[in-house]
């Protein structure tokens, strides 16, 4: 009779996580009203960002991953023709001064956008982001194909990010 129950918690225990998974996976669509502030104080909500591929990292000026990786950025962005054939935004973490994300994408030589997450809402609506660097890959729709923390693969990026475009 023990083993019946222990069997049966088992089987209702791995449900329960299939429908956590599911549910999860579902989430990896974002709310359109989402904000996206950029340094130079304009904005954009995630609709607008919306109808072809888009790549977001998650980056601060104190992480030296992040900064080593600017270059492969900035060559990802002009090879895959950023700003018209997919988006590239830079996302600055809540704890860092503006002055210094705003001065040092400046020195670094960012091409491609950069934006405040002053809140923690953009880093709460990717799931909580609290290391840096985080990338998510995103299809025209929006919804996230890809997430990796850490050192970018930029060869592999490059052709997650080619077959997005089509």
């Amino acid at each position: 009779m023990p083993l019946k129950l222990i069997s049966l918690s088992l089987i209702i225990l791995l449900v329960l996580l299939a429908v956590v998974g599911m549910a999860k996976m579902a989430e990896n669509q974002l709310d359109d009203d989402l904000v996206f502030q950029r340094i130079d104080g304009t904005e954009q909500t995630f609709q607008q960002l919306k109808g072809k591929p888009l790549l977001v990292t998650f980056w601060s000026p104190s992480c030296v991953i992040c900064m080593d990786e600017v270059d492969d950025f900035n060559q990802l962005y002009r090879n895959h023709a950023g700003g018209s054939e997919f988006e590239l935004l830079a996302l600055s973490m809540s704890y860092d001064r503006p002055d210094w994300v705003i001065e040092t994408s400046r020195q670094a030589g960012m091409l491609y956008p950069v934006y405040f997450d002053l809140q923690k809402n953009l880093a709460s609506a990717f799931g909580d982001v609290m290391a840096t660097p985080t990338s998510f890959l995103l299809d025209r729709d929006g919804r996230i194909v890809y997430r990796h923390s850490g050192r970018l693969d930029f060869s592999l990026l490059g052709q997650k990010l080619t077959e997005l475009k089509g």
